[in-house]
């Protein structure tokens, strides 16, 4: 599934239709390209169908043998 499918599917599961999914930074570029969305406001949301979209910072969790 593409970002912007992934975005549809979240948007269209949203009882209020104003919340969507939680992005990396890395991925903003790609669902903009994709989606056509606006970045807005300060923290930058991105607006998408009506939806808004908040940036995530993400956190790396990595599995070591033994741990």
């Amino acid at each position: 599934m593409d970002i912007r499918q992934q975005a549809d599917r979240e948007i269209d599961a949203a009882p209020d239709k104003t919340v969507g999914f939680l992005l990396p930074e890395d991925e903003w570029e790609a669902f903009l390209a994709a989606t056509g969305g606006e970045v807005r406001g300060d923290p930058p949301e991105t607006v998408y169908r009506g939806a808004r979209f908040r940036r995530a910072p993400v956190t790396m969790i990595t599995h070591e043998e033994g741990f």
